[in-house]
């Protein structure tokens, strides 16, 4: 054997033992992710090891739970990764890597002893997204591209590991979906004053685009008003203004508000009933839809298994040519591709409707908190408010003519089709709240 050979032999060797070792060592880990065990080395920041379980389990941190808390709070309340990072620096709070290396002595990648408290957005922005802070494992959420190239890339959901209630939770499912909603729908700053209170939250009745806040210059703050985003984009074809005033909506919005969780407060009893017999009428007819997208897109999923059956054997009989089986292959594999992502969120909703009951005690503890709602701030805007929907005008650009507002209320939907009896009794309570005024 030539020393040549010798070398390519050694090399061949190695090549398989280490890509062998490799295999182990994910499949070991993978069966480790599928019991729902941590697989990471290090807690999350918000929590460390349990003293009992340090292997398996983990609990709040005493030092940084509290920080993540406010983080989500201070999101809740309207401020974006910016204005927390902005605010969490101020008041002098260890970012997580320099926290780190104060208590463990572990330099992380990236940390820079001299600015201890310049907390980075994107820091913010990555606490807001995971899941972990609700008591969530989700294991096998990135890999390597090889044991050769080390390059961390994501995998899809289908094949990560998903386990609920494996730790406590810092957050609770409400302020979750606060949050959620909120980073959905940034605030945007305006040239006159901070985003409107309302910025995230108005949608266009016919179109559904969002409203965005408009004033210009020379007029005053009373006059600023939402219109249709569709409207002012498309050169004014494909909707129309749909304009309502801030302070008007804000009266609006209050005086609706005040109204429901006041009745709420003292018709629990009834306001119960209405809210279960509305929300299974919803949940029924989303359901339905949800099964029907399913199944056409299952059903769409097997065709296309077909389809690139008989297109392979086609091409390799010589039926069709290489260019049209690659430009087919490709239509096909991207349909393919859009209708595996879609596929697991579909499925992932009707599970949830089917699972869930309504969430009227959420808004009734709600409701019992505040108690006095005398203005109205981010923090309660978010807590009951989903959005609002602006329709257009009976006559266009008329203040008096009449226009359609439709409000969703966080958990319990809208309440526009409430029985005769219960809308006395709204009446009654605005005649009261006038009285008291």
């Amino acid at each position: 054997m030539h020393c040549y050979d010798v070398i390519l032999y050694v090399r061949l060797t190695n090549e398989f033992y280490c890509k062998d070792c490799s295999n182990k060592g994910r499949a070991v880990v993978k069966i480790k992710a599928q019991t729902g065990a941590r697989i990471a080395s290090r807690p999350l920041y918000g929590y460390m090891k349990d003293p009992e379980d340090p292997k398996r389990h983990i609990v709040p941190d005493p030092d940084t739970a509290p920080v993540v808390k406010r983080i989500f709070a201070l999101c809740a309340e309207g401020l974006g990764p910016s204005k927390i990072a902005k605010q969490l620096e101020a008041d002098q709070v260890p970012t997580p890597s320099y926290f780190c290396y104060e208590k463990y002595g572990v330099k992380l990648t990236g940390l820079d002893t001299s600015r201890p408290y310049a907390w980075s957005p994107t820091t913010i922005t990555n606490i807001l997204g995971n899941e972990t802070y609700l008591g969530v494992t989700v294991n096998m959420k990135t890999t390597t591209i090889s044991y050769k190239n080390k390059k961390t890339v994501q995998r899809p959901e289908s094949e990560q590991f998903r386990f609920e209630g494996t730790h406590e939770p810092l957050i609770d499912r409400q302020t979750w979906e606060i949050v959620q909603d909120n980073r959905r729908h940034k605030r945007r700053y305006t040239k006159f004053k901070e985003p409107s209170l309302f910025s995230g939250l108005v949608y266009c009745r016919d179109c559904g685009a969002v409203m965005t806040y408009h004033r210009t210059h020379g007029e005053k703050e009373a006059k600023a008003r939402f219109i249709c985003s569709n409207y002012r984009k498309n050169s004014k074809t494909t909707c129309s203004v749909h304009s309502i005033r801030e302070e008007d909506l804000y009266a609006i919005v209050l005086d609706d508000l005040r109204r429901i969780t006041h009745f709420a407060r003292q018709n629990e009893r009834r306001f119960a009933e209405y809210i279960g017999k509305k929300r299974t009428k919803e949940s029924q007819k989303e359901m339905r839809s949800l099964e029907k997208q399913i199944s056409a897109m299952a059903k769409r999923q097997s065709e296309l298994m077909s389809l690139f059956k008989r297109l392979y054997e086609d091409n390799v009989l010589g039926r069709i040519p290489d260019e049209q089986y690659r430009i087919l292959s490709t239509e096909y594999t991207s349909e393919q591709e859009s209708i595996k992502t879609a596929l697991p969120d579909l499925t992932a909703r009707l599970q949830n409707l089917k699972d869930s009951t309504s969430n009227f005690d959420r808004f009734l503890d709600n409701a019992r908190k505040y108690t006095e709602i005398n203005e109205l701030t981010p923090e309660l805007l978010h807590t009951f408010i989903k959005r609002v929907e602006v329709g257009e005008r009976a006559k266009k650009y008329s203040r008096s003519a009449p226009q359609e507002i439709v409000i969703h209320y966080r958990d319990i939907g809208i309440l526009d089709d409430m029985p005769q009896e219960l809308e006395d009794i709204l009446i009654q309570v605005a005649e009261l709240d006038l009285e008291i005024a």
